[in-house]
């Protein structure tokens, strides 16, 4: 059963306790949207805002998912051998925390 995104309740990281999700997914994606930007930049191109840029990012991970079978089990918090049921929460409220996260740090 999907919970309930709360949006003015605690701190990002209580919010991912509510949620059932391991906060340092919010930080790893936040770390790869510093990267991009930063890549990005570099190279002399355009940024996309967070919101566009998590969306295109969301479309790459789901096309991978067909090449990792189980989850690696260095630096994940999903042991090897956990069956797949589906996303733990949905892509606008991931994007929420993300932002959040963003927001605080």
């Amino acid at each position: 059963m999907q919970k309930d995104f709360i949006p003015d309740a605690g701190s990002w990281r209580e919010r991912c306790a509510q949620l059932g999700l391991d906060p340092q997914e919010v930080k790893a994606v936040s770390r790869r949207f510093d990267m991009y930007e930063r890549y990005t930049r570099d190279q002399g191109g355009d940024v996309l805002p967070l919101e566009r840029w998590y969306k295109w990012y969301r479309i790459e991970k789901l096309s991978e998912g067909h090449a990792m079978l189980t989850p690696p089990e260095q630096d994940c918090s999903v042991q090897a051998g956990t069956e797949r049921t589906g996303p733990v929460i949905s892509e606008p409220d991931f994007l929420q925390l993300l932002l959040l996260y963003r927001q605080k740090s």
